[in-house]
């Protein structure tokens, strides 16, 4: 009973000394109460200037009398014989309670008795490792574990041993101990090389975004030069053919103001040869009489200039514009670089399109490429809710198309309807993972994203914190949330997938088409209610609609 109470009360800290940080050796209470080992305490202070406590700093004016603490002694005798003893006859250590072996002292050890065991010195008196249950101690004699046959790789007693003398055998606790230090060798080699790699992988990483940052500042370069070429050639071709049309109207003016002229003295011909034919047959007294004065009309008006085309201003305006063309292909660094066909890059570049028939059969296209596809897993069917639709657009019967109108609408007033082009879906979510696709073929102006049930009903997509959207407006993709805009140097996404993973508290958006799913950001959610599906259609065209896709929740 006094052994399981003294193995209760006491721990191995409890008997070490602070300095040596090991069992008193002949302790010694200073007065201020503290104890050390009197060797320990003696080097201390023939170290320093003054004779001090090393743990209070409490100087004391002569050196204090050094006497044993007898008390303490007697102490650490009954935890050494403990130590030595006890486990020797706990059923515990020798029965299935044992938990871990102690190799110098070649004992299985208890919880109760592990305690012993388990000093941290520099000398390492204990050292404790996992107990091997399959064959301790040796099945044969009994007893402790105390060498190793490298030759049959297996532990065995001082009786075994002596069956191996032409075997290579080792004290165990001594190969334990060289082993041990060279797997820690080992262990601190990786982690030399684990952290030489990691630097190099932030290094990579630093280079790799300094990289993305110059191309995507190329990218807007170009696309400004390019959008600038396009402005001047289109700038170009409307002045050639206004010049052109100068030219043509200058002419038919004139042409049509001289057949006018020759017109008008053709009637006038014509009476006066009416007049000559009635003078010839029913007055020859006149015909004596004229003096052909009527002759000259003829003459001034068959002297007007005719106006010709300057061919000389369009063969300057031709050869200005053969100038410019052959300037532009003059530079060989493009045909360098294979260029993709026209039809592919128009969808690389998800240039404005024609409005398609139906999202569904796109959908229903995609879906055999994409039956494996993660984001199919977690598929939730969902659909606009009336409750919330703005009075400037209109929903379909199924509840999966949202359209502007040419006017508003008169539906019922209620707190949750939104006052901008906006909607929400009926179903919120607040748990698990939940992806649904949204068709953008029928409109060039919208956000699509999801809003916390709190987003008000004059509150817009993507402009607070309670809402997260991706968007595509004047020609540009970007992304959304507390105000915030991160453009996205990426085409017009012809389906958006939306994926709310609420397990994980994160919203990502995706560029989706029937061969890939391109990830184009992800936003960390911080939110205490249910989550919605949202859309905001730009713009006052009517016909501009977005359609919820149906799409199936695909197996593991």
């Amino acid at each position: 009973m006094e052994e399981k109470e003294l193995l209760l009360r006491l721990q191995p800290l409890d008997l070490c000394c602070t300095i040596c940080c090991t069992h008193y050796n002949h302790p010694t209470t200073l007065p201020c109460g503290h104890t050390f080992c009197k060797p320990c305490i003696e080097r201390y202070w023939v170290n320093s200037s003054k004779h001090n406590c090393p743990l209070c700093q409490k100087t004391f004016q002569s050196k204090p009398e050094l006497s044993k603490n007898t008390d303490l002694s007697q102490l650490l005798e009954a935890l050494h014989a403990l130590d030595s003893k006890a486990h020797e006859r706990c059923p515990s250590c020798t029965g299935a309670g044992a938990l871990k072996l102690c190799l110098p002292c070649m004992a299985p050890l208890c919880e109760d008795h592990l305690v012993l065991h388990s000093e941290k010195t520099g000398r390492q008196r204990h050292l404790l490792v996992n107990l091997i249950t399959t064959n301790w101690p040796c099945q044969q004699h009994e007893k402790g574990l105390q060498y190793f046959c490298m030759s049959h790789s297996s532990p065995v007693c001082s009786s075994c041993v002596l069956q191996h003398k032409e075997c290579q055998t080792f004290q165990l606790l001594d190969l334990y101990k060289r082993k041990k230090e060279d797997i820690q060798k080992k262990i601190l080699d990786l982690e030399q090389n684990i952290t030489s790699k990691e630097q190099i992988v932030v290094r990579e990483k630093e280079v790799f975004c300094e990289g993305q940052i110059l191309i995507s500042d190329i990218k807007d370069n170009l696309t400004r030069d390019f959008r600038e070429m396009r402005d001047y050639l289109e700038k170009q071709e409307r002045a050639s053919f206004w010049r052109m049309k100068q030219e043509q109207d200058n002419v038919l003016k004139e042409k049509s103001e001289r057949i006018q002229h020759l017109i008008a003295d053709i009637d006038n011909m014509k009476k006066l040869r009416l007049r000559m034919e009635d003078l010839l047959e029913n007055d020859w007294i006149a015909v004596l009489k004229d003096t052909g004065s009527d002759d000259n009309y003829t003459l001034t008006s068959s002297t007007k200039r005719q106006y010709t085309i300057d061919e000389n201003r369009l063969v300057d305006t031709t050869h200005a514009i053969s100038q410019i063309k052959k300037s532009l292909l003059s530079h060989p660094l493009l045909e360098q670089v294979p260029c993709p066909p026209k039809q592919v890059f128009e969808d690389t570049l998800a240039l404005p399109t024609e409005p398609s028939a139906s999202c569904t059969q796109e959908v229903t296209r995609r879906l055999p490429k994409r039956a494996t596809s993660k984001l199919l897993q977690c598929a939730t069917s969902v659909s606009f809710d009336p409750e919330t639709v703005s009075c400037r657009l209109c929903l379909s019967q199924d509840l999966k198309t949202v359209t502007v109108t040419g006017k508003n609408q008169s539906y019922q007033k209620n707190g949750r309807r939104f006052t901008v082009s906006q909607v929400l879906c009926s179903e919120g979510f607040s748990t698990e993972c939940n992806y649904w696709e949204v068709s953008t073929n029928d409109s060039n102006g919208w956000s699509i994203g999801a809003a916390a049930f709190e987003i008000g009903s004059q509150g817009q997509l993507g402009r607070n914190n309670l809402s997260w959207c991706v968007e595509w407006r004047k020609e540009r993709l970007s992304v959304w949330h507390n105000g915030d805009e991160i453009q996205i140097f990426e085409p017009k996404p012809s389906v958006v997938g939306v994926l709310l993973d609420c397990g994980e508290k994160v919203i990502s958006f995706y560029s989706i088409t029937a061969e890939s799913e391109l990830l184009l950001h992800s936003y960390p959610l911080h939110f205490q209610s249910r989550i919605f599906p949202a859309v905001w259609l730009y713009g006052l065209n009517s016909g501009n609609s977005l359609k919820i896709c149906d799409i199936q929740r695909a197996t593991e």
